[in-house]
């Protein structure tokens, strides 16, 4: 019975649906999906935990009870930045560098914006800052880039600072950001012991950039410091209301956080900015759990929602962190996996611009309320599902496995009026500009994440995820040149997928100058006492020293340079061979990457920064090959229906649908066809074939 196994379950709330994926400890695996409910987002997530139990044929209270780990990605902090709800917040920082976070840098002119906004030079205007300039309070204090104390904090100036914030700007939360503590915390830990005096009751949230982020970057620290006081109440609340909420619901065990580094923590461990890209972090962590169960070295990882397209890339078996992640238009210190998204998901609307003509898509989106016009909730915009379902591509009658109708004769209409009639297309001929168009997109945000990066798209496969993304990883494939795309029975729900799965990771990032060949002794100490702090942070986790793993990286490049080559650190200890094999990988990864001869080993080469992972791994996902079926791909057909291709040709033709739960591993399934899973509906084109491998992975071959 289900009922006496022990549950882990990974839950991702995402733009128009909350997603949850249960796993027992028998290698089984469940998975549902409910609508977001943004007005209060623990509603959403409670009810697709009833959704799975209901699937699994137990209650609620049942599934909660044997949940050992319960693990949430949540968007609730990211929406608070976009809908600009947090709290009010003042800053403290150096005196004399009040204005740094208005000056801010030549380039946040432009950061966050698409590329059709940067073209419109004379419209663009700097972002409207989280704390106006009467907020931010320069204290007398400063240390010096090498950590040296050159004057003293006056704590007279802290006091006064921090009276002025509470009593007469009536500030929820207070950020300090001082000029050079990265290097050397002290004057931010002498702040942090006077709060205890100045607010002994905490009447507001406080922030410490020091304890956020130890690199260098004084703009971007202090954003840093500022967006997690913005979010902190918020991020809390939420929270502490969803762990009651399980609590009364059954869940025994811990409520873990998914972060955007890829790994879980306790709820009281984790700040707010690192709940910022949780969703798509799991959907990397499910990816690269995948890649290494099928050797896979490079894969695209590309997530298309209700509300977004979130591509990610595993080069060698590993995936970066951005060295200055974009959130809202504002740069800020924190690791978090490398992920580019544009508005391109199946909400994403469609509109003609009256001005010139032209057919746009995005990046607005109808969200999870009203949603798609052909949802029947009050949406009045034609979205990119239901050009979809225009083109035959998605059954109406089996949206979600069939949980919800779609209305078809509305969306026909809403596209005929909207667009066909403006553009004086046929219904099919807008839709299918829709689809393409949402797939140029797609395909152009894929070759920049590769092309940066030194690789050819040819050189990788695509994982395609999301509730969408099997409708058109076709289309975007094609136009990249890529071979293979990978589908998964769990695509739909990969983001809670891969949240389910994922480890507790604590990460350490920090700048530093050490010019090779360093002193080996030098590095050792520095990596020695950064795996002591993280072993006790771990320890808090609940992880005793032999459990923790840890995975080193150093950035490194030719002196002088701005930016550098993150390069996975094989050795724990280091000695002069080491060091000269350090060196020599870097010349040949930096010419790999830029080509033969772009190296300048005269300038000299340092390692700028150092990030370790200190990793606990927890019970993961087991999957198992499946023996070869002998059943033909022809037992699985269940009917077919007309649907209009716009490759090879731009045509209708009658094509065969296919039901996923009926095709075991060796099925082979040519093209044109539709392969329909629980949650989402596969597009073969003409010339393209799916086989089912071990794992019932649909694996497209493309022309």
């Amino acid at each position: 019975m289900a009922a006496k196994r022990n549950y882990i379950i990974g839950v991702d709330t995402g733009g128009t649906f909350t997603d949850v994926v249960v796993l027992a400890d028998t290698g089984e695996v469940w998975t549902a999906k409910a609508s977001t409910t943004p007005d209060d987002f623990s509603r959403g997530v409670m009810d697709a935990v009833g959704e799975a139990a209901q699937i699994m044929g137990v209650e609620s209270s049942d599934l909660l009870g044997r949940t050992t780990l319960f693990k949430h990605g949540s968007t609730v902090a990211t929406n608070a930045l976009i809908t600009r709800s947090g709290v009010n917040v003042g800053l403290i920082t150096t005196r004399g560098f009040e204005d740094t976070t208005e000056i801010m840098r030549a380039i946040g002119r432009v950061d966050g914006l698409s590329d059709d906004e940067i073209k419109h030079v004379t419209w663009i205007t700097k972002p409207e800052p989280f704390v106006p300039r009467e907020r931010v309070i320069g204290v007398r204090e400063r240390i010096d880039y090498q950590g040296n104390e050159i004057v003293p904090l006056n704590w007279d100036d802290v006091m006064e600072a921090i009276r002025r914030l509470i009593e007469d700007d009536k500030v929820d939360a207070i950020a300090v950001s001082l000029m050079h503590a990265w290097v050397n915390p002290q004057h931010e830990n002498e702040i942090r012991a006077l709060t205890a005096e100045a607010d002994p009751h905490r009447k507001v949230y406080w922030s410490f950039g020091s304890s956020l982020s130890q690199v260098a970057g004084e703009y971007a620290r202090a954003n840093t410091a500022i967006l997690n006081s913005y979010l902190g109440p918020t991020v809390e609340r939420y929270l502490k209301g969803l762990e009651d909420k399980l609590a009364s619901g059954g869940l025994k065990g811990p409520l873990l956080i998914m972060q955007g580094n890829g790994g879980v923590a306790h709820r009281e461990h984790v700040s707010a900015i690192a709940n910022l890209q949780s969703g798509p972090a799991g959907g990397m962590i499910a990816s690269a759990y995948i890649a290494g169960l099928l050797e896979h070295k490079n894969v695209i990882t590309t997530d298309m929602g209700g509300t977004s397209f979130d591509v990610g890339l595993i080069t060698e078996g590993y995936w970066r962190y951005a060295q200055e992640p974009i959130v809202e238009r504002f740069r800020m210190l924190q690791p978090i996996i490398d992920i580019e998204s544009i508005g391109a998901g199946g909400g994403t609307i469609a509109q003609v611009e009256m001005e010139t003509g032209r057919l746009l898509v995005g990046p607005r989106s109808a969200g999870a309320s009203p949603g798609p016009v052909c949802y029947d909730a009050g949406g009045d915009q034609v979205t990119v599902t239901d050009a979809d379902l225009a083109l035959g591509i998605i059954d109406p009658n089996y949206f979600l496995g069939g949980r919800k109708s779609l209305n078809k004769d509305k969306a026909l209409k809403l596209i005929e009026e909207k667009i066909a009639r403006p553009l004086k297309l046929k219904v099919h001929e807008a839709a299918a500009g829709v689809h393409d168009i949402v797939n140029a997109k797609m395909s152009d945000l894929i070759r920049r994440q590769v092309v940066r990066t030194g690789y050819l798209p040819e050189e990788f496969v695509i994982y395609a995820f999301g509730g969408a993304g099997a409708v058109h990883a076709s289309g975007f494939a094609a136009e990249l040149g890529i071979k293979q795309i990978y589908i998964f029975a769990t695509s739909p729900v990969f983001s809670a997928f891969g949240a389910a799965a994922a480890d507790v990771i604590r990460t350490r990032v920090m700048s530093c100058q050490y010019i090779l060949p360093a002193d080996p002794v030098v590095i050792n100490q520095r990596l020695d006492g950064i795996e002591k702090e993280m072993s006790a942070d771990m320890n808090r986790e609940g992880f005793k020293p032999g459990r923790v793993e840890f995975r080193r990286f150093f950035t490194i490049r030719y002196r002088r340079q701005s930016a550098g080559v993150e390069m996975p650190v094989s050795w724990d200890r280091f000695n002069p061979k080491r060091m000269t094999e350090m060196h020599s990988a870097f010349e040949k990864k930096y010419e790999e990457l830029y080509g033969v001869g772009s190296g300048y080993a005269k300038a000299g080469i340092e390692i700028s920064e150092i990030r370790v992972d200190a990793v606990g791994k927890v019970a993961k996902p087991k999957l198992t090959a499946k023996r070869k079926s002998n059943r033909d791909a022809r037992s699985a057909r269940k009917g077919k229906r007309e649907i209009f291709f716009t490759r090879p040709e731009r045509k209708f033709i009658d094509t065969p649908v296919y039901d996923y739960e009926r095709l075991g591993f060796g099925a082979i399934v040519r093209g044109p066809a539709v392969i329909e899973l629980p949650f989402t509906t596969a597009l073969v084109p003409p010339e393209h074939r799916v086989n089912i491998d071990p794992y019932l992975n649909l694996v497209m071959e493309v022309p």
